[in-house]
């Protein structure tokens, strides 16, 4: 029985082989250009990947590289920014230790000014001081004696000011120096602030009285406080100090 099925079998296998369609030089041409055809693809596909690839690694190598080159300015300018801060820093410490510095001392002098200024017997006047020196010295000395004690020679602005001055200086026995005079003849200044002086109530026969009268004094004529150019050196005069601040 066994024999006999594997004949039939061997039989039909041979039928089928048999059975095969053969190819045609045509079909094997056809065949061989299509893989032909294949490998070129494939052979150009694997240069657009290695390309593309290449490509890739060129384009992260320059971002990485422009990075580096970005991060390397930044940091510069950190730097310079950082050094320049510090030095204005330092250059501000030194500037306001200076200032405390001068402030300190300003403040020491202003207090000794006060005390001094607080020892001299002042007469408040519409918000100035004025002080009527019970001493005569000629017109140099009476400027610097009132600088020394914080004021000036006497500017006059008005009529009120005059009046007050009369009122409390010992005008029937001494005449006072103030601030004025004509350095160049005839061109009267306070000594304060360097303005014109427009003196229309002389003293009789005075006023740009020649170039050795150069300091002007006031004097009482006629129950009034009159201003007269004189010799500067003059030592027989008192003086009237004025200060912008009372203590």
């Amino acid at each position: 029985m066994m024999p006999t099925l594997n004949i039939v079998l061997l039989l039909l296998i041979s039928e089928d082989v048999i059975g095969l369609p053969c190819l045609t030089n045509e079909s094997k041409e056809d065949f061989d250009k299509s893989r032909k055809a294949l490998t070129v693809v494939q052979s150009d596909i694997g240069k657009v990947v290695n390309t593309l690839e290449s490509n890739h690694q060129h384009t992260i190598t320059a971002l990485e590289s422009a990075l580096k080159q970005t991060v390397t300015i930044m940091e510069n300018n950190v730097k310079k920014t950082t050094d320049v801060l510090k030095n204005n820093l330092g250059q501000f410490k030194t500037t306001l230790k200076s200032m405390g510095q001068k402030i300190k001392k300003l403040d020491n002098d202003f207090k000794v000014l006060g005390k001094d200024f607080r020892k001299t017997k002042w007469i408040k006047y519409d918000g100035h001081c004025y002080y009527y020196s019970p001493d005569a010295s000629d017109w140099f000395t009476a400027e610097r004696k009132c600088r020394e004690i914080g004021g000036y020679l006497a500017k006059i602005d008005n009529d009120e000011e005059k009046n007050n001055m009369y009122s409390n200086a010992n005008l029937k026995n001494y005449n006072y120096w103030i601030g004025l005079t004509d350095l160049k003849e005839g061109n009267f200044r306070w000594t304060y602030d360097q303005s014109k002086a427009e003196i229309k109530d002389w003293y009789p026969s005075y006023g740009s009285k020649g170039t050795c009268c150069n300091c002007v004094a006031v004097a009482l004529h006629d129950n009034k406080l009159k201003p007269f150019d004189y010799i500067c050196s003059t030592t027989s005069y008192r003086y009237i100090c004025e200060s912008n601040f009372c203590f």
